[in-house]
């Protein structure tokens, strides 16, 4: 789970280069602030009853903890005006990635209601 969400946040900054050409991340770049985030995360909770739920209570904060240090620093180099569209874009594809959105209503947001009304053609 951890890696899975590590590479969806890479192809999130990844994808701003659509954006702006200036946003261009290295993967040495992102692979220093992952292993500066694994540092920086606090250990697992030792009251926790097994080992299995150690693991889980680690991987969710270290999730956590990479999640708000790109954001942080992804954000610094952003202009004022793509900081939203970031937010937006990391959130959805975190949840995507995570099966809590659902695929056809993120389209239907993004496009709305694509039904179209034919008039009945004269008799």
């Amino acid at each position: 789970p951890v890696a899975k969400h590590a590479s969806i946040l890479f192809f999130c900054i990844a994808d701003l280069s659509v954006i702006d050409p200036m946003y261009q991340y290295s993967l040495d770049w992102f692979i220093t602030l992952f292993q500066a985030a694994i540092d920086a995360t606090e250990p697992a909770d030792p009251m926790l009853p097994n080992k299995q739920a150690r693991l889980l209570d680690r991987m969710e904060k270290i999730n956590n903890c990479v999640d708000y240090m790109l954001y942080c620093n992804v954000c610094r180099s952003l202009f004022e005006k793509d900081k939203l569209l970031f937010s937006f874009l990391l959130s959805t594809k975190i949840m995507l990635g995570s099966k809590t959105l659902n695929f056809l209503h993120l389209r239907f947001l993004l496009t709305g209601n694509s039904a179209v009304d034919l008039p009945k053609p004269n008799p």
